[in-house]
């Protein structure tokens, strides 16, 4: 536009000339890539929003809570506009990884779990917290969906009009001299572009399920997250499936501890197995909860080959994951304050929480 036609236009609007880069709605708007700094923002306002949430009174699966619905939110913001450079994706899954392990934004203890694992869907044995990366795609594909159906939209006129020309979308190709923002939505195009029939997606999946392509299905998962379930003991026992818990065994075998004999009954290795179904205080508590629910003490084998939808089923679930968070958690007690409560005691405390 020729200078004389601009400085008319400022006359009538009253407008001035905007240089780039400029930040709307906190998101930065240039005409070039995004670069990790750019992205700083984001990283600044999840610290933040981690040090005003007290994490550290909440238990793992608060933490997962609130990994999902808070933390997440502020990074779907973004991530739906344009794809976030790796370099930011993963100071994003750090800061969610640590928050979730530590309730804090800086690697300070190792994970329970790899992060790829605790991304998976909980069918297959994870937690389903989103993959930064797969999510940037999937929500990067909304803009590629809408140009798939022609949205009635400004932008897709603009985008008709001004690359497609209208070329078929399925296999249209960027000229050389498009800017990055084009180019980028192209590259996710044809990374998705396999899984939508007659221009939407397959059925029975949406995109980030068809990024994340299909896992094995774990039985154990209906026990684990049983809805009769209290959270954090649900989170205990997907700990136990994925042999997460610290026991004495596994810090012995990194040389963290002098032993590794259970600190319950100081008779045998501290192993998951011992602990839950072989140490002697553990199955004191077992007998006294079988007199109370008159009938021998539930196990995994055989709830995974019962009927998982009846009440009487849902009940030993509730009982079995009870069980385990409470055994765990004398034998925290035991190791921090040197004593431990008698199976009759810790089974009337089991039973209060069930009722």
């Amino acid at each position: 536009m020729k200078e004389e036609l601009q400085a008319d236009i400022f006359s009538v609007s009253g407008f001035q000339e905007g240089k780039m880069p400029f930040r709307y709605l906190g998101v930065p708007i240039q005409p070039g890539k995004v670069s990790k700094k750019d992205c700083s923002s984001l990283v600044e306002k999840m610290v933040v929003r981690i040090r005003r949430l007290g994490a550290k009174k909440l238990s793992y699966a608060g933490r997962v809570v609130l990994t999902n619905s808070v933390l997440n939110t502020l990074y779907n913001y973004w991530a739906a506009m344009f794809v976030i450079p790796k370099a930011a994706i993963k100071r994003v899954e750090a800061i969610c990884r640590n928050f979730l392990w530590d309730s804090s934004t800086e690697y300070h203890r190792v994970p329970l779990v790899g992060w790829d694992r605790v991304t998976m869907p909980k069918s297959a044995g994870g937690l389903w917290n989103k993959k930064a990366s797969i999510w940037n795609i999937a929500s990067v594909e909304k803009l590629v969906n809408w140009i798939y159906s022609k949205a009635d939209r400004l932008w897709i006129k603009w985008i008709d009009n001004v690359y497609l020309k209208g070329a078929n979308w399925n296999e249209y190709t960027p000229a050389n001299d498009s800017t990055w923002t084009w180019k980028t939505i192209c590259k996710v195009k044809e990374k998705i572009k396999n899984g939508f029939i007659d221009n939407c997606w397959a059925p029975h999946k949406k995109g980030y399920d068809w990024l994340m392509g299909t896992y094995p299905t774990q039985n154990w998962t209906k026990i684990v997250w049983n809805e009769w379930n209290v959270p954090k003991h649900s989170f205990n026992s997907w700990l136990i499936m994925q042999e997460g818990l610290n026991t004495k065994a596994k810090l012995f075998a990194y040389g963290i501890c002098q032993d590794d004999m259970c600190i319950l009954c100081a008779e045998q290795s501290e192993t998951i197995e011992h602990l839950f179904t072989e140490c002697k205080f553990s199955c004191q508590v077992q007998k006294c909860v079988e007199e109370w629910i008159e009938r021998p003490f539930p196990t995994d084998t055989e709830l995974l080959n019962a009927n998982g939808s009846n009440l009487k089923w849902k009940a030993l679930a509730l009982v079995l994951t009870t069980y385990k968070y409470t055994v765990w958690s004398q034998r925290n007690h035991a190791r921090i304050q040197l004593n431990v409560m008698r199976p009759v005691v810790v089974a009337q405390r089991m039973k209060k929480m069930i009722k």
